[in-house]
């Protein structure tokens, strides 16, 4: 990022990062496979550095300065107050959920499970295909949102230009 800079609109840039996690967490879903799992997280790890240096560009030009101390410590708060939670709710999720869901004879392991496999571990890779699924839909869904796809143009920045 320090090289290239990302698209002169940083909200493309977040945009096409994140539709780049969600496919890479939806491959890494799709088939058992080392190769597979190894590209999805390089293209993951990739992309996740990209798109917060985008977003964090965006606060500190629109965040004035002498409070961006305290939005980004309430930022990075909220964003890591999510990690027990995810934690707290994936392996029972999984476990509980979609394992079972694709060891069984049932309407998902007959729609899909030609796809994906059948069998133990199949469920957690169902959780990654919807994980990824969710995330593509989410970043779909927030870019037909004008306010926030025209975010960088409508919100002024902090420091004007000049000064």
């Amino acid at each position: 990022m320090t090289i290239w800079g990302g698209w002169q609109n940083q909200m493309t840039t977040v945009f096409i990062s994140m539709l780049a996690i969600g496919l890479s967490v939806l491959f890494a879903g799709l088939r058992p496979s080392a190769i597979l799992l190894a590209c999805a997280n390089f293209s993951l790890l990739l992309a996740i550095p990209i798109v917060n240096s985008a977003i964090q560009a965006i606060y500190q030009r629109k965040v004035a300065p002498e409070v961006q101390g305290r939005v980004f410590a309430f930022r990075k708060s909220v964003a890591l107050a999510t990690l027990p939670l995810s934690y707290l709710v994936a392996g029972p999720l999984a476990d509980r959920i979609f394992e079972p869901l694709m060891t069984q004879d049932s309407v998902v392991v007959r729609s899909i499970g030609w796809a994906i496999g059948t069998g133990p571990g199949r469920g957690i890779g169902l959780l990654f295909i919807c994980m990824g699924a969710l995330t593509i839909l989410m970043t779909s869904v927030a870019y037909f949102f004008p306010r926030l796809r025209y975010l960088e143009y409508e919100l002024p920045d902090a420091i004007p230009d000049g000064e």
